[in-house]
């Protein structure tokens, strides 16, 4: 991969990280169900998170950088204490729904795009950059689908993460 085309890998996952808090930001702002407004609001925060991270990234491309962002644990932990405040069933707005169709499938596309990018190039450094930002939009799509599961159906929910935690799986 040239600089030119790392250069527009770089501004399509700016843009991707765009979209993706312009969804959430405007999600947050929108809906009347406070599991999705917290949720909506962490993720939009999260993206502006990683636009900074590529940016500072494409600054420093030779510099040693720590990523930092999200795991796959602290998005559990997030959800976790989200659902422990909000027990009782709040029913989803169409938007709501929409809203969340429309992360999953922005973070399935991103993740896709990134890996895709991964494969393409040699240099190690870059190929951990992507990587990164694989784990960050895998920990994403999780937690929506779990807010989105749990909205849906906290009983099934909960009897699913017990069965989970029972069996090991």
């Amino acid at each position: 991969m040239n600089k030119l085309e790392l250069k527009e890998a770089f501004e399509k996952a700016l843009k991707f990280e765009q979209n993706g808090y312009n969804i959430y930001s405007e999600t947050a702002k929108k809906t009347q169900n406070p599991i999705v407004k917290k949720t909506f609001k962490y993720l939009a925060d999260q993206e502006l998170f990683h636009i900074d991270e590529i940016k500072g990234y494409i600054a420093a491309i030779d510099a040693d950088i720590e990523f930092k962002g999200d795991d796959l644990e602290k998005t559990k932990e997030f959800f976790k204490t989200t659902t422990e405040e909000f027990k009782e069933k709040t029913e989803l707005s169409d938007d709501d729904i929409k809203a969340h169709e429309a992360g999953l499938h922005l973070e399935k596309s991103a993740y896709n795009f990134y890996k895709e990018q991964h494969d393409l190039i040699d240099n190690e450094e870059i190929k951990k950059f992507f990587k990164w930002l694989m784990e960050q939009e895998s920990a994403h799509y999780n937690l929506i689908d779990k807010s989105y599961q749990f909205i849906k159906d906290p009983v099934g929910f909960y009897s699913e993460e017990e069965r989970w935690s029972v069996d090991g799986g």
